[in-house]
């Protein structure tokens, strides 16, 4: 079995429900000096010793305590010979059974481990994926922060490079006035070094330009990663219609500032003319702005100011001509609701 196999069956090792082929190769496998699979193992079991105490109390038999009384007074009556041969023989071997505990008492009930074992691997990749998220994010971050101090510096080299070239130009034009027999070779530098400083003006814009596209870039990148870093951000689920079985969305809602993340992914692409809708339904359908995919098939939306979550039933996303509507037109492919 491969690493990742392995990684996946971890929390049915630590309920012990593999069976014995499965536990042999997971057993190698952790002898085998994994890195990352002991500490995986070890948070798993810290999860499972706390799933008993999520079960209900179930009361004993009321009859129990009668019975237990009863056999104490027939044993404290009795002499001690015929409580000895009252008492059981061991087999050889058979006090190990008293030294292991037994299995945790929620190990027969499958349904509530699934349960347990589905919820704990939910919260670990959810947390895994965040965190991997914000860390791409502050790298991407980086390497923008890096391209845009040397493109900080090609501007400063430019505008160096175009004063200079300007002090070129008022020497020159003095060396016009002052040499009449040679204006035309003057006038043939003087068109060239002006055709060189418009087009050294040309990439100064062009740079400025490009550090402008940065800087908006860089200053999203940091919106969103203030954004995720949230402790209040609220998480909304979309999942497909009939329309996009395989599509699904997020919505991430933050109540301070009012302000949503939305991104969807496996979205069907986009027909001539048409645009998704993302609407929150109060009363009625309010739009909440329209959105594009890309080439992966995954659609972004940063919505300013969104609806009080408390008065929004649900959250739905419809096919629209482009530029949107007032109110929904086409099928519904996304749906859901806090």
């Amino acid at each position: 079995m491969e690493h990742e196999q392995l990684e996946e069956i971890l929390p049915l090792y630590v309920v012990g429900a593999l069976d014995r082929q499965e536990r042999q190769a997971l057993d190698a496998h952790l002898l085998s000096g994994c890195p990352t699979c002991p500490a995986a193992l070890k948070e798993y079991h810290a999860a499972a010793g706390l799933l008993p105490y999520a079960l209900p109390p179930n009361a004993p038999p009321a009859e129990l305590k009668a019975k237990l009384l009863e056999t104490i007074r027939a044993a404290a009556s009795e002499p001690d010979a015929t409580q000895a041969a009252r008492l059981p023989r061991l087999k050889p071997g058979a006090w190990l059974q008293h030294v292991i505990p037994p299995p945790p008492s929620w190990i027969p009930y499958p349904a509530t481990a699934l349960v347990a074992l589905l919820l704990l691997a939910g919260s670990w990749f959810y947390v895994l994926s965040i965190r991997s998220q914000v860390t791409t994010e502050t790298d991407q971050r980086q390497r923008m922060e890096t391209a845009l101090h040397g493109e900080t510096t090609r501007i400063a080299a430019l505008q160096t490079q175009v004063t200079e070239q300007e002090q070129l130009l008022v020497r020159l034009r003095d060396e016009v006035a002052s040499r009449i027999d040679s204006l035309a070779e003057l006038e043939r530098i003087l068109a060239d070094r002006e055709g060189e400083l418009a087009q050294l003006r040309q990439q100064l814009a062009q740079r400025e330009q490009g550090a402008s596209s940065l800087r908006k870039a860089l200053a999203q990148r940091d919106e969103m990663l203030t954004f995720l870093r949230s402790p209040t951000v609220q998480v909304v689920s979309l999942a497909g219609s009939d329309m996009a079985k395989s599509a699904g969305a997020l919505l991430l809602y933050e109540a301070e500032s009012k302000q949503a993340f939305f991104y969807a992914f496996n979205m069907p692409p986009l027909p001539a003319g048409k645009t998704y809708q993302l609407w929150a339904i109060v009363d009625k359908p309010v739009n909440a702005g329209i959105f594009s995919t890309d080439a992966g098939h995954k659609g972004r939306l940063i919505i300013r100011t969104m609806p009080d979550p408390a008065k929004v039933a649900k959250f739905a996303v419809s096919l629209e001509p482009e530029g949107g509507r007032p109110q929904p037109t086409g099928e519904i492919y996304l749906a859901g609701q806090l």
